[in-house]
């Protein structure tokens, strides 16, 4: 259980800016709601908020755990947030269905995604017609499930039996005790699987495919009406990302309160791998967009001209205007 406060969510009614543009950021507090969910590329997020750095940017943000990436999309199309960290399998769905959302940012282009499977398993023959899980249906996690299985031959909803869990560490239990037969953890639950030799079959990271969690996500309403707010929200993100990445005494910290972890080899280890994938700035890639979309033509009819127009479902230009204004290369400097 992450130590984040939780509840039940109510609409929040956005604070209006307060008149008049010499006030200073202290004067100015936004507060916002930001819905995450269990999965370690969260860490930026942990970082502006423990760190301090939203404060500095004149945000206040009630960071809430939301159990996938599916309900995190559910909460800003209803309303009940302005901001929540979502998978692109998530948005892109939404989007099929008329949603008004858009990814802002995404710190990994790939999430280290291990398909392990239980001791007994052989062979990835084996795995057909097993049953496996994921945290909810259309989720991250759902996504890496099919995509590590289709490297074995196995297609994920037409061969094997798939359950929802709720979180990644639920999935791992799940797999523990025998419930499922394999499943596709990320490091963060994979470790103690990769420890132990359970038969691990596919290795996202040593594929070309690019996928993108965690990503900022709002709506295009949200972004037209408030783009300050936007932009202070991506500054504070691309500054946590930065303190990550430079201080691993603090990211180990944070890694340990967040996540209560108290295995100091798994902390560094962890660590030491998320503040490399980590991108200093963290664009929306097109690629991993069109893969999305590609996956989810399968499943459903879409628009012939869905997978060739990315800038429906994503919009770098807050980001492409701090690189251009230089200050991401002050920051790093």
């Amino acid at each position: 259980m992450l130590a984040i406060r939780t509840g039940l969510l109510t609409i929040l009614s956005i604070l209006l800016l307060a008149a008049g543009s010499k006030l200073s950021f202290a004067q100015d507090l936004k507060r916002l709601r930001y819905g995450v969910s269990s999965a370690t590329t969260q860490l930026p997020i942990w970082a502006a908020k423990e760190g301090g750095i939203f404060a500095k940017y004149g945000l206040d943000i009630e960071v809430i755990l939301m159990r996938g990436g599916p309900l995190n999309t559910l909460a800003i199309v209803s309303g009940q947030m302005q901001l929540s960290s979502s998978g692109a399998e998530s948005v892109v769905a939404a989007r099929a269905e008329g949603a008004d959302l858009v990814l802002l940012a995404c710190p990994i282009d790939i999430d280290p995604v291990y398909l392990i499977a239980r001791p007994d398993i052989k062979s990835a023959a084996e795995l057909k017609n097993k049953t496996t899980g994921v945290t909810r249906l259309g989720s991250t996690t759902h996504f890496y499930l099919r995509l590590a299985l289709k490297q074995v031959g196995i297609d994920a909803d037409k061969e094997m039996k798939i359950l929802q869990f709720g979180t990644g560490a639920d999935l791992a239990v799940a797999l523990e005790t025998g419930r499922i037969a394999v499943a596709a953890l990320t490091l963060r639950t994979a470790i103690r699987f990769l420890d132990r030799g359970w038969p691990l079959f596919v290795d996202l990271t040593k594929t070309n495919f690019i996928y993108p969690p965690s990503c900022v996500t709002s709506s295009r309403t949200f972004l037209k009406e408030q783009p300050t707010t936007v932009e202070r929200v991506l500054k504070a993100y691309v500054e946590a990302i930065r303190l990550f990445k430079k201080d691993r005494q603090f990211a180990e910290r944070l890694y340990a309160k967040i996540y209560r972890e108290t295995d100091s080899g798994v902390i560094k280890k962890t660590v030491e791998v998320y503040a490399d994938l980590f991108k200093p700035v963290p664009y929306v890639p097109d690629q991993g967009i069109k893969l999305v979309v590609q996956e989810l033509a399968q499943r459903r009819p879409l628009p012939k001209d869905f997978a060739s127009r990315v800038e429906q479902f994503r919009d770098n230009g807050p980001l492409e205007k701090l690189v251009k204004e230089g200050w991401t290369d002050q920051l790093y400097r």
